[in-house]
């Protein structure tokens, strides 16, 4: 007795060991199983040791009962383990039917009891008794059956998966099917003595085979690879390369793009860490939420991708609980032609700005000396025109950069009066009123706020025939989403021509200046949110309102 309390001893400490183990790795998916697994196993090996310690010490009542009580976790164990498996085979671990079917088993060692009892109590006549007691036999068979159909069950569920699945070793399933199972042999070949010594060695074996399975094998996982949840996510027709990791890093399936993309095949690369998959995915962020860029060296050679990680979701939306995202999708968009067509863009941008306004400024000192005044004044306007197109790109330039800065704090009023200084510095004669409250504070973009009033004052300046210009701006907010910025001119109008530029989806011709400075303010009013709107105004001129979204409204 004395070495199969020792061998009981060593299970004890086995389990403990692990159960401790695995209760630290926090956010792993399938831990709570796992845990109640370990500790119905514990359960049992301490109430066998108990037992032991009790009849060593010849306390017959104490054995009993401590005999008694290990019924529970020996019938407990298999429901668990069967759950266990479930959820590591990526199903859901909620009831049904059929699952209830199955756990209800766990019930039939209390209704045998119960039957017991109650026939020991009433003592029926024979003819009652007799089929009673039958009856009670074939409860305690069930009983008995029970643990092995819930281990096959387990056991059946990861043999499947391992048949499908590659990166899911088979010595890792022939380690938790014979963990599980070696209790039970062990209390098979005592049968009549459910603390012997062979109940401790299948205890130990258990404990000691979960012990390295758990430290070398990836048993804190729900597996939902390809089949369940993967190929719900990985759609085939997709451009984009899309690999779908496990918890811990390893690749579950990976789409027909990914595999052109590196030149690797599915079977290659399943079961493999993405760092040993991609070329250059060393230290990048790969959490979920992720949205970044990095270089990545492909079949191609190397190129720009913009990637981004999404959890994949296999029982809930409940994003507050981390552990109910056993994988992460994530997804490759190769961005380099891109990015070179913006760069290309930028040179000329600058080609443009520089050089080209540099030798129109050259040109306009030198159209002076043009003796004919037409041809003089012709050079003159087409160069002037010219210029303010470079300005333009200028400020489009501005504008880019800054529609990727954060919203700040912007004083519509404070940009009004801004603008209406600048024009009276500029010696402009217009008669420019404001009509706005003290403050009007939105969270929107300075610089782009301001150049859009800026060329709708210019605009309404430039365009008239007026030798006194009159340009009215209106600010008010808007309760709903902002403020309304409304510039109003005493000019010629619109024609219907140029205000195609402000409806149209693409670029459209540019007849003149106007056309050019119609579209820079349909493009500014886009990178704020906004919307655009023209109307005549009475008894002449047009109105122009741009609605501009505060980037605060709808954020909580």
């Amino acid at each position: 007795m004395i070495i199969s309390i020792i061998i009981t001893g060593l299970a004890i400490i086995s389990f403990a060991a692990t159960t401790v183990y695995v209760f630290q790795q926090r956010g792993r998916p399938n831990r709570y199983p796992l845990i109640l697994l370990l500790s119905s196993l514990t359960t049992w090996t301490v109430l066998l040791g108990a037992a032991q310690v009790a009849k060593a010490a010849s306390v017959q009542p104490a054995v009993d009962g401590f005999k008694t009580a290990i019924v529970v976790p020996v019938f407990a164990l298999p429901p668990i383990w069967a759950t266990y498996a479930l959820g590591y085979a990526g199903g859901k671990t909620g009831v049904t039917r059929r699952r209830i079917l199955l756990l209800a088993g766990a019930l039939l060692p209390i209704v045998f009891l119960v039957g017991i009892f109650a026939v020991a109590a009433l003592e029926p006549p024979e003819s009652v008794g007799t089929p009673l007691m039958g009856g009670l036999v074939v409860l305690l068979l069930l009983a008995s059956l029970y643990p092995l159909v819930m281990v096959v069950y387990g056991g059946l569920k990861l043999i499947r998966l391992s048949q499908k699945h590659a990166s899911l070793p088979t010595t890792q399933v022939i380690i938790l099917l014979v963990a599980v199972s070696a209790p039970y042999l062990g209390l098979a070949t005592e049968w009549n003595n459910p603390i012997g010594p062979g109940v401790s060695l299948g205890l130990l074996a258990a404990g000691v085979l979960l012990s390295i399975a758990s430290r070398r094998y990836p048993l804190l996982s729900r597996f939902p690879e390809s089949e369940s949840i993967a190929r719900t996510r990985v759609v085939e027709s997709l451009q984009e390369a899309i690999v779908v990791l496990n918890w811990n890093g390893r690749v579950l399936d990976v789409n027909t793009s990914f595999t052109h993309l590196f030149q690797q095949s599915a079977d290659a690369v399943v079961g493999r860490p993405i760092t040993s998959v991609i070329d250059g995915i060393e230290g990048e962020e790969l959490a979920a939420g992720t949205t970044a860029m990095t270089t990545l060296l492909t079949a191609k050679g190397q190129r720009q991708f913009e990637y981004s990680v999404s959890a994949v979701d296999a029982t809930t939306q409940d994003d507050d609980n981390e552990e109910e995202y056993p994988s992460r999708a994530v997804a490759f968009r190769d961005v380099t032609d891109k990015q070179t067509q913006e760069q290309r863009l930028k040179v000329l941008n600058r080609i443009l700005r520089h050089n080209v306004r540099n030798r129109l400024d050259v040109i306009l000192a030198h159209a002076g000396h043009i003796e004919a005044e037409t041809t003089k004044q012709q050079v003159r306007e087409n160069a002037t025109e010219l210029v303010e197109l470079s300005e333009k790109a200028r400020e489009a330039e501005e504008i880019i950069g800054a529609s990727t800065e954060p919203p700040e704090k912007v004083d519509l009023v404070a940009i009004a009066e801004q603008v209406i200084t600048e024009c009276s510095a500029a010696g402009s004669s217009a008669n420019i009123t404001v009509t706005s409250p003290d403050k009007l504070m939105i969270m929107s973009h300075r610089t782009i706020v301001r150049e859009l009033l800026s060329e709708l004052v210019d605009n309404a300046i430039k365009h008239t025939e007026q030798p006194a210009p009159t340009v009215s701006i209106e600010l008010h907010a808007d309760d709903m989403e902002g403020a309304e910025l409304v510039v109003a001119d005493n000019g010629p109008g619109i024609p219907k021509q140029e205000q195609a530029v402000l409806k149209a989806d693409t670029e459209t011709p540019l007849k003149h200046s106007k056309g050019i400075g119609l579209w820079f303010v349909k493009w500014a009013v886009s990178q704020l949110g906004g919307e655009l709107s023209v109307e005549p105004n009475d008894p002449k001129g047009s109105i122009i309102t741009a609605r501009i979204r505060d980037a605060e409204f709808g954020v909580d």
